[in-house]
């Protein structure tokens, strides 16, 4: 073999060792660990303005709704031999599988090498605008309907019985954007359900 052909062909090999890594990385595993509730306020779609004369509680025309925050945590697992970081994350939020909420979270986050890292995203949800949100759309109205319920009637459950989780609670269109150290993009995609209905749906499995 010719010295022209020799330097080439160690050239070619060093390149592919030199990218090898980066082919190598694999995207990390993102799993809903848990659903917290963060804080809650007693259901109400018009905002509570005072007292009246017997002392009951006196509403508006305008401002703000009762907000419900939860927290969201996840679990991400690295399975490289080098250190990752969370860049973005975002997803949808699913009550009695109608979507709600939206949430997109943009801590960095290094995740070692072959470890477990976890993530607590707070996702918050006004009444009023989730009751809005119910009434839109025919699929909703149907479904809805099928329940013999109201949107209103309904987000008032949610409200009043999210904190012994007898809804399932979904996280849906979850994505993931991670990055190694030398700037590599990795990308991850997850969903997961959280509640009583959930677990009892996992054991028949």
């Amino acid at each position: 073999m010719s010295k022209p052909v020799t330097i080439l062909a160690t050239f070619l090999v060093l390149l592919g060792f030199g990218v090898l890594p980066a082919l190598a990385l694999e995207a990390p595993v993102v799993t809903l660990e848990r659903v917290d509730v963060a804080s809650i306020q007693p259901f109400y779609v018009k905002p509570i303005i005072g007292k009246d004369d017997k002392g009951e509680p006196k509403t508006g025309t305008y401002g703000y709704s009762s907000t419900l925050n939860l927290a969201y945590i996840f679990n991400i697992k690295n399975p490289n031999k080098e250190p990752v970081m969370l860049d973005e994350l975002q997803f949808s939020c699913a009550f009695d599988d109608f979507e709600v909420n939206t949430a997109i979270a943009y801590e960095d986050s290094w995740i070692p090498a072959g470890k477990t890292n976890q993530v607590r995203v707070i996702v918050t949800n006004e009444a009023f605008p989730t009751v809005v949100s119910l009434m839109v759309g025919a699929e909703h109205a149907a479904r809805i309907q099928e329940m013999k319920t109201s949107a209103g009637a309904l987000v008032k459950k949610w409200f009043e019985t999210v904190s012994d989780f007898t809804f399932p609670i979904g996280v849906t269109n979850g994505t993931a954007l991670f990055k190694d150290e030398k700037g590599n993009e990795l990308r991850s995609t997850f969903s997961g359900v959280w509640g009583k209905k959930a677990e009892a749906a996992e054991k028949k499995k």
